[in-house]
């Protein structure tokens, strides 16, 4: 189901960004589109609640944690207790105290605290839910982090692309010779520079608050350094040769073989190796999006990363029209 809708929503969004022209102005309508489909992919990643599960309530109740969590007593695991003002949670045997009626509960969510000394749960507000019927796992470790993952991922997936794209347009002039492949490429490559150095101060923040620094020298962080580098490259390759041609030429067999190491510091190298950040080598899981459980990429959680892979596709062939565009007016002058 992840695999599906993931690569759906990538393959539309290389479908409608390409349409109706790399190089052609977008139309008005594309641009009302792809602009409405943004602020409702920033809307779906802000306003979500995020609510508990059972296991984090029964992790929190025997730990005798105080930790506030935000559960929905509508989602078939409430059972209602004899007493109208308690009610239970299955198969915790700690009571939720209430003083509202259960049946006034309907789409609301609790706030709830374990007290250890009663051992219950006081439920210390209530709200209506979110104008938007969606809600996000509860992950102890992340909390509202876990929302960064919409936006980061994304942009890490938008430079993969812009690379790809690139060594594409790099293959494409080596076939024909015309220079128009080599601006596309060029174009391609500088976006995907920029995108990885979102993914880059994306992924700092996250590490801040769950590592405990911006930068921790990890696999991950390590190797998208390095693919900077590489990329950083390029470009100072291109601006050390003169002659156009010859820069075209080489640049293009430059750009085919720095992609031959995209994947390999993209989606090997962080895996094979022991670290801090998601899927590492010993970390236990493949990472939420490439790991088979549901537990952190549940079905809310997994349309709305669907719905931003998608997107920030459309986003890239947006900023790579323009970059093209731009680079054939410098080129005319």
């Amino acid at each position: 189901m992840k695999g599906i809708v993931i690569a759906i929503s990538v393959i539309l969004g290389i479908i409608l960004g390409i349409f109706p022209s790399i190089y052609k102005p977008k139309p008005r309508w594309w641009k009302l589109l792809v602009s409405s489909f943004f602020i409702i992919n920033l809307v779906l990643v802000i306003s979500p609640v995020l609510v508990a599960d059972l296991n984090y309530v029964n992790f929190l109740a025997q730990s005798n944690s105080t930790e506030v969590l935000t559960i929905n007593p509508n989602d078939g695991n409430l059972v209602r207790h004899t007493n109208l003002d308690t009610f239970f949670i299955e198969p915790i045997t700690y009571p939720i105290i209430t003083k509202i009626p259960f049946e006034s509960l309907k789409d609301k969510l609790l706030k709830i605290q374990f007290d250890p000394t009663t051992k219950h749960f006081n439920v210390l507000a209530t709200t209506n839910k979110s104008f938007i019927p969606l809600t996000y796992p509860y992950i102890i470790e992340l909390k509202e982090r876990i929302k960064i993952m919409v936006l980061h991922v994304p942009v890490a997936w938008t430079a993969v692309l812009a690379y790809l794209f690139a060594m594409i347009f790099a293959v494409r002039y080596l076939q024909t010779k015309d220079l128009k492949f080599d601006i596309y490429a060029v174009s391609s490559a500088g976006v995907g520079v920029i995108m990885t150095i979102l993914a880059t101060i994306t992924g700092m923040i996250w590490a801040k608050f769950n590592w405990g620094s911006y930068w921790n020298w990890d696999p991950r962080e390590t190797s998208i350094f390095v693919l900077l580098l590489i990329y950083f490259a390029y470009f100072a390759l291109r601006q050390s040769i003169e002659n156009p041609e010859t820069r075209s030429r080489l640049s293009a067999v430059y750009s085919i073989i720095a992609f031959a190491t995209v994947p390999f510091f993209v989606f090997i190298l962080p895996r094979i190796s022991s670290g801090l950040h998601p899927g590492a080598s010993g970390e236990g899981t493949s990472g939420p999006v490439l790991g088979g459980g549901t537990g952190m990429l549940d079905n809310n959680l997994l349309f709305t990363f669907g719905f931003s892979m998608f997107c920030f596709s459309l986003l890239f062939f947006w900023i790579l029209n323009l970059k093209i565009r731009s680079e054939i007016l410098y080129n005319s002058k």
